[in-house]
Order: C-alpha cells, then structure tokens, then sequence
C-alpha cells in the first residue's frame, strides 16, 4: 500500500495499520502507537505480546483512575485504548512461548470493552439472546441526545453488525456502531456462535446456517423504538458473507452492508495457509491436510497459521474447519438477496480479492458497489486506514436509500463514487 512501514514483519505492519485506524475513534494515540511498535522485535511474536499488553495496562490504570474520580469520559476513551491495545497483544499470544495465556489474555481484552460501555456517553444496553438453551451476548447502542429525532411517531433506523469470526468486539465502534449513533441510528453488536464470549467462555463454535443467529438478535432487540422498514444489516470481514446470508432468509432486513462483498469464506482461510497445506486439502481433503500439518508440525509460522484457522472453532481439526467452509457458499442465496445490498470494494484487498465485484455482478441492479482506493489511503482490507471515509459514504448511501437527502442518484446505481 505505502512506502511507509512500521515493522519489517508484514503481519506486524499490518497490525499496527490496523491500531492507527482507530485514531479518529478514540481507540488509539498516535504516539502511544508508533512508540510502542519501535519497542518490539520484528517478528518475535513475545516481543509483540509483552509490549501491547504493557500498553494496553498503563491505559487500564489511567482509565480506572479517571473512573473513581469520576471522570466518565476520560474512563470511557482510555478503556477503549485499553482493550484495542490488548487484542492488539493477544492476536499473537498463540505463536509466543506461552500460548496458554490465550484465554487470559482474551478476557483481559473483554473486560476493558465492557468498561469502556459502562461509561459511554450514550446508553449502552446489555441484552441476552436466547439460543438453544443458553444466552448469546448482544449491546445495544441508542441514538445519541444531538441526534436529530424522528418524524413523529416513527422509530430510529437500525444497524446490526454482524462482526467478522475473528474480530473484536472493540473493533464495532469504528465499523460502524459510533457513527450510527452520532447520527441518530440506534446500533446493535453482538456475539454469535464462534464469536468472541460465545467460542472462549461458552466453547460455541460456528453454525452453517447463521441466519438463526441473525434472526435471534433481531428478535430481542426490535421494538416500538426502531422503525420496521430501515433495518440494516452489515457485515465485516467475513461477516459480509454471515450478514448477506441473514439478509437473504429474513424478511425484517431492508438493507444490507457488505464489507467485503463475501461469497466464498473458505477463500480467505485457505489463502491463509501456507502453500503445501492449501495443495493438501485441495489434493485430499481432511485427512491429507491433517496429516500436512503433523508432518510440518516443528514450523513456527506453520504452526501459528493452523492455530489461527481453529481459533473460533472448538473441536474441530484444520481439515474438519475447512470441510465445514467449503460448504458455506453465497452463491445458493443469493437470488433471495433484496436491495440495496452495499459492497465496499478496496482495490487491494487481500483476504476476498475479486469477490466484492463477483458478487455485485452477480447482484446486478440490486447492488451498490462502494469502490475505494489506495490512493486515498483505503484500499486496504475494510478499508484500514481509512474508517470515517468509509462510515461517511456508506451512511450518505443509506441517507438516500431513505429519502433523507433530496434528489441525490439512487442508491440502487451500481457504482457509486
């Protein structure tokens, strides 16, 4: 993307991307950031560990010192620092010489995103889900007081983020739940089935039909408060593929955010493997790539990488994850996608390279393709770097889809600038 690098390692670099991107959030500083990358080994995955954690404790204490003075604000933006610094941390604590901190580290991260709700300037809500048996965890974001109100006996729009498997929950604030409230959406994040407390704390891994989870959060949070006919569902990461699948076999859902455009989730965990194990999986399916993975067993990077694609699925082998993904194909739903259906497309991304423009063809004039490029800094995966750039266009398209900026192009065009 950028001459400009923070680290000699490439998943190290991205890393700190990711870390700058929530500068205009709040979940960031921009000297903590670079001051802290400078201290760490590239590639030395303790180095890493122990430098953001460090971080992400001198935040926690400034934050829960400005709580018991009762600096509220203060709290609420230095836990949020806390918990982006810490998943920063625990990202690689599966390659370091104590992989065992894994859950440690994980809950060390989710109690600073709790603390950083339970200050926050607008009222957070916490709401259980049912789900076979159990509750999932879901919050829910109300309209900020300087939002204008709605029309007389209407309700506020909705959006429900669907996270990506593997991504934080502190990552919501800036995909999308921030700038929905400032403009007076109410939000709504969750935790589904291989997603954060749901795969750590209650050993829940994926369900191939994610639209149960979809229609379960939206069972427990619609109500008088929100308007029926502006329900919005977006996706990140591979969340575009788990919010389109929502959208296409729930009725409720009026529109649908894909960030990325995701038809084929397997792509982007296969593309993360090491050559040799996508050639054994593809050659001979589970039992050739299990097998791979024993023999290549004494490789760090090797080892790291499978970790990272068993991560959110408890119980299950590489091969077995891998089975399961090969089953999950947009492509059998897509003719019961209804529009507009949003597709942010970056110009180099890496995860689902080609799949935003596949599936906006695919879509045809139900489809707003939402370009973005590296020559405005957002041409990265979600358009890293680039966060408020991308929350503006996709809100002024949902702005339009509802009527609420006067004789604009129809947001059913297929390429927007």
């Amino acid at each position: 993307m950028a001459t400009i690098r923070f680290s000699d390692d490439d998943g190290m670099d991205f890393a700190v991307r990711c870390l700058l991107t929530g500068i205009g959030y709040g979940m960031a500083e921009p000297g903590e950031v670079l001051a802290t990358a400078a201290a760490v080994v590239p590639g030395d995955p303790d180095s890493w560990f122990t430098a953001w954690t460090g971080l992400g404790e001198r935040c926690e204490a400034i934050a829960a010192e400005a709580s018991a003075a009762g600096h509220r604000q203060s709290a609420a933006q230095a836990y949020l620092r806390a918990a982006n610094y810490r998943f920063a941390g625990f990202y690689y604590v599966l390659a370091s010489a104590r992989p065992d901190r894994h859950r440690a580290a994980w809950r060390a991260h989710r109690s600073c995103v709790e603390a950083a709700f339970d200050h926050w300037a607008t009222p957070v809500e916490r709401v259980e889900v049912p789900w076979e048996g159990r509750a999932l965890r879901a919050w829910r974001f109300r309209a900020s007081s300087d939002a204008p109100a709605p029309p007389t006996g209407s309700g506020r729009p909705l959006m429900v983020v669907h996270n990506g498997l593997a991504s934080p929950l502190s990552d919501v604030v800036m995909t999308g739940v921030l700038d929905a409230v400032e403009r007076g959406w109410e939000a709504v994040a969750f935790d589904g089935p291989g997603q954060g407390a749901a795969v750590v704390d209650d050993g829940l891994a994926p369900v191939d039909q994610w639209e149960r989870v979809g229609s379960a959060v939206l069972d427990a949070v619609l109500d008088r408060d929100v308007d029926p006919g502006a329900v919005v569902v977006a996706g990140i990461a591979d969340g575009g593929y788990l919010a389109a699948r929502h959208a296409a076999r729930d009725p409720r859902v009026a529109a649908v955010v894909a960030d990325p455009g995701v038809l084929r989730p397997l792509d982007g965990v296969l593309g993360a493997l090491p050559e040799p194990l996508q050639r054994a999986w593809s050659d001979g399916g589970a039992t050739a790539l299990d097998a791979a993975v024993d023999a290549t067993s004494d490789d760090p990077d090797t080892r790291f990488a499978v970790a990272k694609v068993v991560e959110q699925w408890p119980a299950h082998g590489p091969g077995q994850v891998l089975d399961r993904l090969a089953g999950w194909d947009l492509e059998l739903l897509v003719d019961d996608l209804r529009g507009p259906v949003l597709i942010c497309d970056p110009d180099d991304a890496m995860s689902f390279p080609g799949q935003s423009a596949e599936l906006a063809t695919r879509l045809g004039d139900r489809a707003v393709r939402v370009p973005f490029s590296t020559a405005e800094g957002a041409g990265l995966d979600c358009e890293i770097g680039a966060p408020r750039l991308r929350n503006q266009r996709i809100f002024d398209l949902l702005d339009d889809w509802r009527g609420l900026a006067g004789p604009a192009a129809s947001p059913h065009r297929k390429d927007r600038p």
